[in-house]
């Protein structure tokens, strides 16, 4: 809409200057091939001071009706043109911000493919890349698979000026670098603001948000609610046995796909009525344990990478070692200590938060949720004493925090301000981050 309202008025500013173009054109001609008079007998009787010029009564009319209707045309073409011109300044205004805003998100999209697609995955889905974890020397320690986030919600947890400061800045100890020129990068300040804008394009609706924390904590029980129905669990083994003894049968393995589909959809459903029936710690250690929707990626040692080794199978690369296994345990017990046990809440990123931490920091769950809400803030302290940190350190959860740098943000950003005016909301709903804080002050 405002793309044909820009249009419109540049449509209509061409029309005027073709039409006084035009105009001005015949004006040249008629005076330069029709007004001049023939030229006849000698140069005395045709000199300019002896030609005969128009008289009173010819100038006082027609010719001063002409000018007269030629100025009051001007005068309407003009006031009619300017009002019009002012009503399309603001779809112009937008247009441009618009046209802005498209540009950036495409050179946005080279410079993602060309420098985070390999890590954070087509898209901005997320993926895996393979690193190494070192002392406090830099010796090397372990091989390991990082687990790279998805970004398509970053922007629910970070405001704009916290995922600038990340991408200039990296986030250390992760794999994530610098990328920008403040912090040692190749990126220019435009191309840092591009990348944020093509990240704001692929952010999901909130409604997908949900969906996305509510399937993270249905698989996580999956196997349970399997184990207590083993009737559903025995006919979803059974429906997809049939899909593969379809084989080139296309009737029947349409039929027994639609039977597990029926059966998926049933255990879902049983899944989130399980969930329904927990108590509220119970709830809150799904939720936090749910991956880039959680607090175990910062705050659980290990939580966001495995083992890679210690032997590899040709051609399919390293051997992921499955956390809790036998071979990662004898595999963290190599290290003599190194490495970290894996205990939830246990601190990485993120501080430990068991022993009672979490009930010294906050006098009281509202407090403790409250913090969890909104995150971290510059020069604001929280809980019983510390100082907030501004970078992104700790992020919003329950908040849309783009505010917190209103005053700085471009007009191609805004993430959190809807169409409608209204504020986008955060990642998890109040009730969710009750339930992480009752898990978190019990540990």
């Amino acid at each position: 809409m405002h793309l044909f309202a820009a249009s419109t008025q540049r449509n209509l500013g061409m029309a005027i200057a073709v039409v006084a173009i035009v105009g001005f054109a015949i004006y040249l001609i008629y005076n330069v091939m029709w007004a001049g008079r023939g030229e006849k007998g000698s140069e005395l009787e045709l000199a300019p001071n002896r030609k005969p010029y128009l008289d009173d009564e010819e100038l006082e009319t027609s010719k001063l009706d002409l000018a007269l209707v030629s100025g009051l045309v001007t005068l309407v073409i003009i006031g009619v043109a300017l009002p019009l011109y002012w009503l399309g300044e603001p779809g112009r205004q937008q247009g441009y911000v618009d046209f802005s805003r498209d540009q950036f998100t495409s050179r946005g999209f080279e410079q993602y493919e060309e420098r985070c697609a390999s890590c954070h995955g087509g898209g901005g889905l997320g993926g895996t890349t393979a690193t190494s974890i070192t002392d406090d020397a830099g010796n090397f320690i372990a091989a390991i698979e990082w687990e790279v986030p998805a970004l398509t919600t970053a922007l629910y947890r970070f405001s704009d000026a916290e995922v600038r400061h990340i991408l200039n800045y990296g986030r250390p100890p992760t794999p994530m670098q610098a990328w920008g020129a403040p912090g040692g990068g190749p990126l220019t300040t435009q191309q840092v603001d591009e990348l944020i804008q093509y990240i704001q394009s692929i952010q999901l609706s909130p409604e997908q948000v949900q969906g996305e924390v509510l399937d993270g904590i249905v698989l996580q029980v999956r196997d349970d609610v399997l184990a207590a129905n083993p009737d559903l669990d025995n006919r979803l083994v059974a429906a997809n046995d049939a899909v593969s003894a379809a084989g080139a049968d296309e009737a029947a393995a349409e039929a027994a796909a639609r039977q597990v589909a029926a059966l998926e959809e049933e255990l879902r459903e049983t899944s989130e009525q399980h969930i329904r029936n927990l108590n509220s710690p119970e709830r809150g250690e799904l939720l936090f344990n749910n991956g880039v929707y959680g607090c175990a990626r910062c705050h659980t040692p290990r939580d966001s990478w495995r083992f890679t080794g210690p032997e590899v199978n040709p051609g399919d690369g390293p051997v992921v070692l499955a956390r809790g296994s036998e071979q990662e345990a004898e595999v963290v017990a190599s290290f003599g200590g190194l490495i970290p046990a894996y205990i939830p809440g246990g601190g990485g990123f993120g501080p430990n938060l068991t022993n009672g931490a979490t009930l010294r920091q906050f006098d009281s769950a509202e407090g403790h949720v409250g913090f969890v809400t909104i995150g971290s803030e510059e020069g604001v302290g929280y809980g019983n004493f510390g100082q907030g940190d501004g970078g992104g350190q700790m992020p919003a959860f329950g908040v849309c925090v783009g505010d917190r740098d209103a005053n700085e943000q471009s007009p191609f950003h805004g993430f959190c301000t809807l169409e409608d005016g209204n504020t986008r909301p955060g990642m998890l709903t109040q009730q969710q981050i009750a339930d992480i804080v009752a898990f978190e002050r019990g540990l």
